[in-house]
Parts: C-alpha cells; structure tokens; sequence
C-alpha cells in the first residue's frame, strides 16, 4: 500500500540521474538525501511526531506551505546555494537534483511518521506526485529567471520569479483543501491541472525553443 509513496520519488531522481547532461550534477543529490535524512532525524529525537489537526483554513495552509514548500527550499537549497563555490549556473542546475532527493526520503517520512492505521488516496499517491511537480516547475522557473537576468531582460526576470512564488503557493493550497474536507471535486481538478502543466513544461523544457521569454512552457504545444 506504501510502496507508490516510498519509491516514486526516488524513480524520479533515478530518472533524471540516468538522462543528466552534466554527471557532476549526481553527487548533489547525495547532499539531498542525507540533508533530508538528517532534518527527518531531528523531528524523530527532538519533535513531536504527531501534529494536532487545526480546523481553520489559513492554519493548516501556513503549515504545509511552510512544511513542504518554504522551509526546504531555505534550509535545503538556499543554504546550499549559499555555501558550494561552483559557478552560479552550476548551483541553478542543482535545485532539481538536491530537491528531488531531499523530498524522497521528506515526503514519505513525513507522511507515515503518525503511525496511523490507515492512509487516504490523497497522501499515498497524489501528494508525491503533486510535489515532484513543484520540483520540476519551481525549477524550471529558477532556470528560466536567470537566463533571462544574464540575457538582461529584467521584466522577464521578475516574470520568472512571481511564477516560481506561485509555483510553490499552489500545492499547499491543494494539500489544505483536501485537509480540512473540501470536496474532492474541488481539490482533485486542481492538483490533476497541477500535474499536467509541471509535465507539459518538462517534456516543452527538453526542445530548444527559447522558452524563458514566455509562459507557453507550461502549456500543451504542437509539434
């Protein structure tokens, strides 16, 4: 029943590890992995492991935007950022790698670490996949964003950036919806839309049109 949870994540890394262009780009996501191991194991010895369920909306949405979107993106990547001397284009390629490591062992952790006897649909298949493709389109976005800054097309730039912040707003969004018992008609349309624009900008990202000048990344295109 877990099994989807625990390995789509990794398959993914796996995936990206097996197509990478750039191999020194691999060794990051093992400073994912034990980034993530070590923060799943601080929770573990000096946390509470089980979080009393709020009932308000705006509660449980600052939760999960700051559990799943902001507070690993600063602690994880900003610091990486921050500390690796590679060149700047080297540290913007890596925040696909570091994160999608990161959220492979975060996201099933966090999940399972209640010890509940059972788990919905939501946590054991939608969550995975609706964070794999915040990770592929926060990317994208932090890619294009530079890009347009060396090309110095500023207003593109700032464009890329509101997006990236959209970007990682959504998914909490979804997650609290689900939460706190709104329909599933209502949650279910958004996280499958989700998905299918981080998919549509992956597989528009591999072509070579310049698609940093606009948003058609994220859109289905003819061929």
């Amino acid at each position: 029943m877990y099994l989807f949870l625990i390995i789509f994540m990794p398959c993914i890394f796996a995936y990206y590890c097996s197509n990478c262009d750039d191999k020194a780009l691999i060794p990051v996501g093992a400073v994912g992995f034990l980034s993530s191991a070590l923060l799943c194991a601080l929770r573990a010895f000096f946390a509470f492991a089980y979080r009393t369920p709020q009932a308000g909306f705006f509660s449980n949405y600052i939760y999960f935007l700051f559990a799943y979107s902001l507070l690993p993106i600063a602690a994880v990547y900003v610091l990486f950022f921050c500390i690796v001397k590679d060149d700047v284009l080297f540290r913007i390629r890596a925040y696909f790698p570091l994160l999608c490591a990161f959220f492979a062992v975060y996201i099933p952790y966090t999940t399972l670490m209640g010890n509940r006897a059972v788990y919905s649909g939501f946590e054991l298949f939608c969550k995975p996949v609706l964070y794999a493709a915040m990770i592929v389109a926060s990317a994208l976005c932090v890619r294009y964003a530079y890009h347009a800054y060396i090309r110095q097309a500023q207003s593109r730039a700032i464009a890329w950036i509101i997006l990236f912040i959209v970007v990682l707003f959504v998914p909490a969004v979804i997650e609290t919806l689900w939460f706190v018992g709104f329909s599933i008609a209502l949650w279910l349309p958004l996280c499958a839309v989700y998905i299918c624009m981080s998919v549509c900008a992956f597989f528009n990202a591999r072509t070579d049109l310049l698609f940093e000048k606009n948003l058609l990344v994220f859109l289905p295109l003819k061929r």
